[in-house]
């Protein structure tokens, strides 16, 4: 009963300090936000107007927003009670995913000191977690997701919402991992059926709907991120080619054989093992850490990306005593502080043109250095603590000789 008040308590807190940063419009200093709240929802909702009104809203016509939808056809065709969706309701959702998330949030982390308590604080209010819900970006129903499966012991629905979110966003293949650790000593020949039952039906429906994703597809060339906003492996690149004309391609280079050379080494050292059993927290921290180790590797994500980097927080408090976690959380408490100097630094112009030629502010780009710098020392620590996971897993499967 005790944990259950404390968990409402805070809940409601963080939910008052929302409802403040909206109704005052705080939240657009603290994260630059558009003119319209839930700008990314927006998107979502208007392609569900479109299939109501028989339009594609991936080439339909474009006077009616019908045009350019970016995400996988399965959020649409699996979203129930479409005719509701209408102007009148717009918000209902956000506020409900909010509150939802808010609450599984402080109940995952459960903070049991001040410092934790702190630390759970930074997570919920940074600025990249508010940029998340104040756009009402769809990343937060994945990362809701994988809670639910790390939780979940209905092993078939873990699968069908594995397949879900590929047919979302794609990335989230990666949550297949679930298959490996929701059940202990599963045989190799029962992951084999399973893997084939995930993969088949994922094709399948891609073949059923291969129009709306090829139209996807052709769209998506045009979605990148610059320098505003980025949590990427291509950040200090960009940065040193902006600064000082370094090659991006060779940078780049370094900046993947030093991260992949330092993952490797450290995971392959033999005084830490992750030989115990996969509990709700270790499973959390394993799909969240390897889906972030392959975004910031592969693609240049947009900064609300990083609210997945709070799912690892239940695993690191549990293991505190060990060094490994504990620069872990003190890299956390940086990163969080970082990136309230670097919302600071985006109120103000951070580029002029010349003649033409785009030029950033110094300070920009130096903020902006520091935080890939962060990102990146953060995410070798997160990635080799996956990589040493992964390797013991597949040890565990007999997949890998010892």
């Amino acid at each position: 009963m005790k944990q259950i008040s404390k968990i409402t308590i805070f809940s409601f807190l963080f939910l008052a300090i929302y409802f403040f940063l909206f109704n005052s419009g705080v939240i657009k200093f603290l994260v630059l936000g558009s003119s319209q709240y839930f700008g990314d929802y927006k998107i979502y909702f208007n392609a569900i107007k479109c299939v109501n009104l028989g339009f594609s809203p991936y080439n339909g016509p474009g006077e009616l927003n019908c045009k350019g939808f970016n995400y996988g056809h399965s959020v649409l065709f699996f979203t129930p009670l479409k005719k509701l969706f209408s102007e009148n309701n717009f918000f209902y959702i956000p506020f409900i995913l909010i509150f939802i998330f808010t609450v599984s949030t402080i109940k995952i982390i459960n903070p049991k000191n001040y410092i934790q308590f702190f630390l759970c604080a930074l997570a919920l209010l940074n600025p990249s977690t508010l940029l998340l819900i104040e756009r009402m970006n769809l990343d937060i129903i994945l990362y809701l997701i994988i809670i639910f499966i790390a939780y979940n012991r209905i092993y078939f629905l873990n699968w069908l919402l594995v397949i879900y979110s590929f047919l979302f966003k794609f990335h989230p293949f990666i949550y297949g991992i679930i298959i490996f650790i929701e059940k202990e000593k599963r045989e190799i020949k029962y992951l084999f059926f399973i893997f084939l039952f995930i993969l088949f039906a994922s094709f399948l429906f891609i073949y059923l709907f291969r129009e709306e994703y090829s139209l996807m597809f052709k769209d998506s060339g045009s979605w990148k991120m610059g320098l505003h906003y980025l949590f990427s492996i291509k950040t200090i690149p960009k940065i040193l080619k902006e600064m000082y004309s370094f090659h991006y391609g060779l940078a780049l280079i370094l900046m993947y054989g030093i991260f992949l050379f330092i993952i490797f080494r450290n995971s392959l050292r033999k005084e830490f093992n992750f030989l115990d059993i996969y509990t709700f927290e270790k499973k959390l921290f394993l799909i969240s850490a390897n889906s972030l180790l392959f975004c910031f590797l592969t693609f240049s994500n947009a900064f609300y990306r990083e609210v997945f980097i709070i799912l690892i927080i239940p695993y690191l408090l549990i293991n505190y005593n060990y060094k490994e976690f504990k620069n872990l959380v003190y890299i956390l408490f940086l990163k969080f502080f970082i990136n309230f100097i670097y919302i600071y630094i985006l109120n103000f112009d951070t580029f002029y043109y010349n003649d033409g030629v785009r030029i950033y502010q110094t300070q920009f780009l130096i903020v902006t250095f520091l935080k890939g710098l962060v990102d990146y020392v953060l995410m070798v620590i997160i990635g080799t603590l996956a990589m040493k996971m992964n390797i013991d897993l597949l040890k565990s499967l007999k997949l890998l000789k010892t």
